[in-house]
């Protein structure tokens, strides 16, 4: 792993949790860290479904809550990791992270 890949990692922090399985999501409790990325998989999912007027109001809720739910700071590069490891389409990464 590079100092990057670690730095990133490290920033990921709980979010990490993103590497479970889908299998592993859907069977996760709600309040657990599973849980809540599986939650935020949902609210994307359902998110990008939207009409364009309602899209980014949506992406950034749901990112608000995975904030929320997080140990560490929601950034830009966590947000693409994270989408990234739930094959989520790319979508604007600062849509929801507050600086």
């Amino acid at each position: 792993m590079s100092a990057s890949n670690a730095q990133l990692a490290s920033a990921l922090g709980a979010l990490n949790a993103a590497h479970a399985s889908a299998q592993a999501r859907s069977v996760a409790a709600p309040n657990s860290r599973v849980g809540t990325i599986a939650a935020y998989d949902k609210a994307m999912l359902s998110a990008l479904s939207m009409p364009l007027s309602s899209r980014d109001p949506a992406i950034a809720g749901a990112r608000r809550q995975l904030a929320a739910a997080s140990n560490k700071t929601l950034t830009p590069a966590v947000v693409a990791r994270v989408d990234s490891l739930l094959g989520l389409p790319p979508t604007d990464p600062n849509l929801g992270v507050t600086r």
